[in-house]
C-alpha cells in the first residue's frame, strides 16, 4: 500500500520531477558509482526516475538496464535519454525483481526507502539473488527527514521508510551481504532537514 500511493505521486507529477532530477547535484553520488563498480560491467538501476543516473553510467562505458515502478516517469526518460529507449523498463517492488540473467552490479538511488520494511527485506533478498558472485550493490536512502508525519507519510503523499543506519546495515548483513562502506551525505536539492545513507555491499 505504500508504494502504490507513491507511485501514484510520481505518475501525476512525472514532468516536473524529472526535470528537478536532471537539476540536481548528484556529482558526489555519480563519482561514487564510477569507483563501486569496475567499466564494462552488466549494472542493474533500481528507480531510475529521470534516466539521469542510467545515462551518466552508459556515457562512461557501462551496461546499464534501469527500471521504475512509474510508467509515465520511464516514457519521459526515454525522451530526454534517446540512448536509453531499449534499456528501460517498468517493474513494481518487491515481486517483479526477476531476471533471466545476473548482473555484476546493482544500484538504486532514493528508491528503496519508499518501501513498507517487509518489501524492503525481500527486496535486498532479491538485490543480492540476481548477483553474480563478488557482485557488489550500492543504494542511497533518505537517513533523516524533518518532512513526514508519525505514519511515515510526507504532504505529497508519498510514504518514506526511516531507519537508523545500523538497521539498514543489519537488513543487508541478514540476506549474506558484506558491507564495504557507509557515508552520510547532504541533500543533492539543498534541502534542509533531509540526510542521506549511501551504502555500498559485495555478495
Amino acid at each position: 500500500m505504500e508504494y502504490s500511493h507513491t507511485i501514484t505521486y510520481y505518475e501525476n507529477n512525472s514532468s516536473s520531477l524529472i526535470t528537478q532530477y536532471e537539476l540536481a547535484n548528484v556529482d558526489k553520488v555519480q563519482n561514487l558509482l564510477l569507483k563501486t563498480f569496475s567499466t564494462n560491467s552488466k549494472l542493474l538501476e533500481i528507480g531510475c526516475g529521470s534516466g539521469r543516473d542510467a545515462g551518466f553510467m552508459i556515457q562512461n562505458n557501462y551496461n546499464v538496464i534501469g527500471i521504475d515502478g512509474s510508467k509515465k516517469m520511464i516514457e519521459e526518460a526515454k525522451m530526454i535519454h534517446p540512448e536509453l529507449s531499449q534499456r528501460l523498463f517498468h517493474s513494481i517492488l518487491p515481486n517483479n525483481l526477476k531476471f533471466d540473467k545476473k548482473f555484476d552490479g546493482i544500484y538504486s538511488i532514493a528508491t528503496l526507502m519508499h518501501l513498507s520494511k517487509n518489501d524492503l527485506k525481500q527486496t535486498i533478498k532479491n538485490i543480492y539473488n540476481i548477483l553474480n558472485l563478488n557482485g557488489r550493490f550500492l543504494m542511497s536512502v533518505s537517513l533523516f527527514r524533518d518532512d513526514i508525519g508519525e505514519n511515515g507519510f510526507d504532504k505529497k503523499g508519498r510514504f518514506f521508510l526511516v531507519l537508523k543506519i545500523d538497521e539498514w546495515i543489519e537488513i543487508c548483513e541478514s540476506v549474506g551481504f558484506r558491507i564495504i562502506e557507509t557515508k552520510i551525505n547532504k541533500d543533492g536539492l539543498n534541502r534542509d532537514g533531509i540526510e542521506w545513507l549511501t551504502l555500498i555491499a559485495k555478495k
